[in-house]
C-alpha cells in the first residue's frame, strides 16, 4: 500500500480540480477538506499546499522569487533581478518578493526553490570566521 503523501495529495487535488468550474473545485476542494480531517492530515496541510503551489508553477511556468537585502532596491534594480530570473529558470512568469533585513549589512540572498545564492556581508564574514577558527 502507498504511504499518503503530502505531495500524492496534491496531485489528486490538482487532477481533480483541473478544468471544472469553480463550483466544482469548490466543491472537490471542501471534500478534500473533509478526507483529510477523518484521516487526521490537517495538520500537514501547509505542506500540501506548498507541493499544490509547485505543481501549479510547473504546469504554468511560473518561477517564485524571494530577495532579501539590506537595503531597499530600486524599481530597476528589482526588474533586472526578475528578468535575469526568467531568463535563467526559462520561466513565462516570476512572482517575487522582497524583503529588507538591516542586519546582512549588505549583498544579496536570492532564493529559487531550494536553489540559494548568498552574496551578503553577513554570509561572506561568517564563511571567513569559520575559515580562521578551522586554520588554528
Amino acid at each position: 500500500m502507498q504511504k499518503i503523501s503530502p505531495k500524492n495529495i496534491a496531485e489528486a487535488v490538482y487532477e481533480a480540480t483541473e478544468g471544472k468550474s469553480t463550483a466544482e473545485q469548490e466543491l472537490i476542494l471542501k471534500r478534500t477538506v473533509h478526507i483529510l480531517q477523518d484521516k487526521r492530515l490537517l495538520g500537514k496541510s501547509k505542506y500540501i499546499l506548498e507541493a499544490l503551489q509547485n505543481i501549479i508553477d510547473k504546469k504554468t511556468n511560473t518561477v517564485r522569487l524571494k530577495v532579501i537585502t539590506a537595503k531597499i532596491l530600486s524599481k530597476e534594480d528589482q526588474a533586472k533581478i526578475e528578468n535575469e530570473t526568467k531568463i535563467k529558470y526559462k520561466g513565462d512568469k516570476v512572482i517575487s518578493e522582497f524583503f529588507v533585513k538591516g542586519e546582512l549589512l549588505g549583498g544579496v540572498r536570492v532564493e529559487v526553490g531550494d536553489e540559494v545564492l548568498d552574496t551578503t556581508y553577513k554570509n561572506k564574514l561568517q564563511k571567513l570566521e569559520k575559515f580562521l577558527i578551522q586554520s588554528k
